[in-house]
């Protein structure tokens, strides 16, 4: 048996420290700033009264967390819209899979719908890099997030992925608490959503026996998340563009500025979907075939199939292959991702964005 304490240093908050993190959090200097981010003629004073009431997780979530993401939902998009609750059983806990597009709101828009229709939320798997500023730590882990390690020698590395598979063992299988994951480390910049492998088998790192077995009894569960705009696409195709020359270095606050980007710009039409949970049959590959690529090829159709195509991904598609889509966009939302193209600096960044917004299309045809 595991110690008490045995992930003191990746879980999230308890409700016992949660009272301290929320007054850390009132305390930042930017916490006014923060709040007229998300509330319009925001009463700091009252909303800083209701955060140092607050005394349980749940409640915080509930609450405040629930209240300022259904107002990021009603000021920045122009609907939000979902499917597949049907798939999920009462008192049953999942590894919810999920393609990455924003760098929170992928999970946080799932937590709100977990707390409008089953009145809980899950834990979610965020990287350390999120971590670094003071007050996002104490955010981030008031609403139920797993540090995940990255970098460092491949020995410790490896020793940290097998804690994290410990832990996520623990919660799904013997606590029945549900998870949220990215299907690969980091966004997708490109708009190519695929499961990394190395994702799957680490899930089965903290668990002795079979890893089939492992897998089936985490109820993997496809989530794809689709949205008409990316408030980073600028962003992303600069990333990509450094990258290709090699000098990319990601900036020090770049994570603060994609996290607030992200929730604050407009995003369009908002879909998510949840899949059907992946059954035995379908994860056990064929003779001869590796278990982890075979499951991640299951998740990558599943998430592809379920992702909802919008007018920009039309649109970019178009205007990459040259090929009419008649009926799938408006000349309105053409002209404005031209505009929104002619914004960036150089040609080869303006390919990178068709590219990342038509590659859903490409994906769904082959």
């Amino acid at each position: 048996m595991l110690p008490v304490n045995a992930f003191d240093d990746i879980r999230p908050y308890t409700d016992e420290e949660l009272p301290a993190a929320l007054r850390r959090i009132t305390e930042w200097q930017y916490f006014p700033q923060a709040l007229r981010f998300i509330y319009s003629n925001a009463d700091i004073e009252g909303i800083k009264e209701k955060l140092l009431s607050i005394r349980t997780v749940h409640d915080f979530q509930a609450s405040l967390m629930n209240d300022a993401i259904k107002r990021i939902i009603r000021s920045t998009t122009t609907g939000f819209t979902y499917s597949g609750l049907n798939y999920l059983r009462r008192g049953v806990a999942y590894l919810f899979v999920s393609n990455h597009r924003d760098i929170t709101l992928d999970a946080f828009l799932l937590q709100h719908l977990l707390l409008e229709h089953r009145g809980e939320t899950s834990y979610i798997v965020f990287g350390q890099n999120l971590l670094s500023e003071p007050a996002m730590e104490d955010l981030f882990r008031s609403n139920k997030l797993i540090r995940m390690e990255r970098g460092g020698n491949p020995r410790a590395f490896y020793r940290s992925l097998q804690h994290l598979s410990q832990y996520l063992n623990e919660l799904i299988v013997n606590e029945r608490q549900s998870v949220w994951i990215a299907q690969k480390n980091g966004r997708a910049k490109d708009g190519i959503d695929s499961t990394a492998a190395a994702m799957v088998k680490m899930l089965c790192l903290g668990r002795e026996g079979d890893p089939l077995q492992t897998l089936s009894e985490m109820h993997l569960v496809p989530v794809s998340m689709s949205y008409e705009w990316d408030p980073c696409d600028t962003m992303k195709a600069n990333e990509l563009y450094q990258s290709r020359r090699g000098r990319y270095e990601k900036a020090k606050d770049e994570d603060v500025r994609s996290v607030v980007t992200g929730i604050i710009g407009e995003k369009g039409q908002v879909h998510l979907a949840i899949g059907a949970p992946l059954t035995r049959r379908e994860l056990e590959p064929e003779s001869g075939a590796d278990l982890y690529e075979h499951v991640a090829a299951v998740l990558d159709r599943r998430i592809q199939s379920n992702y909802r195509l919008m007018p920009t991904n039309y649109v970019a598609y178009s205007l990459l292959t040259g090929r009419e889509q008649r009926g799938r966009f408006t000349e309105t939302t053409r002209t404005k991702f031209l505009q929104r193209l002619d914004a960036l600096p150089n040609n080869e960044m303006r390919q990178l964005m068709i590219e990342a917004y038509a590659n859903p299309v490409i994906a769904g045809r082959r």
